[in-house]
């Protein structure tokens, strides 16, 4: 019998929340697919973006692909390592680059882990942009058609992320493909996209939402998963985090008439 698929948004460092939230989806029993942003947003000190980064990446019947802020993290790894390729790099308002980080609640336990992890980190820097499901479905990070710049096909996009990420410097190269949001808001925009990659619809996480469930716009045609998941990722004062299955749920069928 063919296993439903489950689908995990943005986690952002909250892995505790993350395993109270595959509890009801056996490893044998789905197949999983996390949409990246193991990191950045969890408990400080507590290492929460390499943990979740392990269990996904030693979950059976499952596949990942990479968000900006995982990339974040192997760049700050590669600066952490004496890289000094962004040596002289400053924001706007003349942040350094690990300023940068901090501010977005990087974690300085969950750098050293990575870095003292060499499966870990290799196993990430072979993560791809994009995974086309059975189904017609893409799989990817952002709500954002950037990832059509890099190739044109799934297979040439993540080849070519592959090849960044195997020299240093590379993975800042890839993450500026995984800061757009909004890109889909379009639907024509969107529909360009899906014929672009010949699929049939688009999930994401990254821009967050404020539904109880994963949020489905355009008949269906993109689904976002990012449901403001982690407890601790900072917020307006009293505001929650969004509920479980606002991020992890089962991928509904495909729309009537998608493709």
């Amino acid at each position: 019998m063919t296993r439903a698929t489950l689908i995990v948004g943005d986690v952002q460092g909250d892995v505790d929340r993350l395993r109270q939230a595959l509890e009801p989806y056996p490893e044998d029993e789905v197949d999983t697919v996390f949409l990246g942003d193991f990191f950045q947003g969890g408990e400080p000190g507590a290492g929460g973006g390499a943990a979740a980064a392990r269990l996904a990446m030693t979950r059976r019947n499952s596949s990942s692909v990479l968000g900006n802020h995982d990339l974040f993290l192997l760049v700050m790894v590669e600066r952490s390592r004496g890289g000094d390729q962004l040596g002289a790099w400053r924001t706007r308002d003349g942040l350094s680059i690990e300023d940068l980080w901090l501010s977005r609640r990087g974690d300085w336990a969950d750098l050293n882990a990575v870095a003292s992890d060499a499966e870990l980190e290799a196993w990430l820097r072979a993560l791809p942009f994009l995974v086309e499901l059975e189904d017609g479905t893409l799989a990817q990070h952002t709500d954002d058609d950037r990832y059509a710049e890099i190739g044109d096909t799934v297979d040439a996009v993540n080849s070519a992320v592959r090849a960044w990420l195997a020299t240093t410097g590379g993975a800042f190269q890839a993450l500026r493909y995984t800061i757009g949001r909004h890109g889909f808001d379009d639907p024509e925009r969107l529909r360009r996209y899906l014929d672009h990659f010949g699929v049939r619809r688009v999930v994401h996480g990254h821009t967050p939402h404020w539904d109880d469930v994963p949020i489905s716009f355009h008949g269906g045609l993109a689904v976002g998963y990012d449901g403001r998941f982690s407890r601790f990722w900072g917020r307006a004062e009293g505001e929650e985090p969004g509920p479980i299955g606002a991020t992890v749920a089962i991928l509904p069928p495909l729309p009537v008439g998608a493709g």
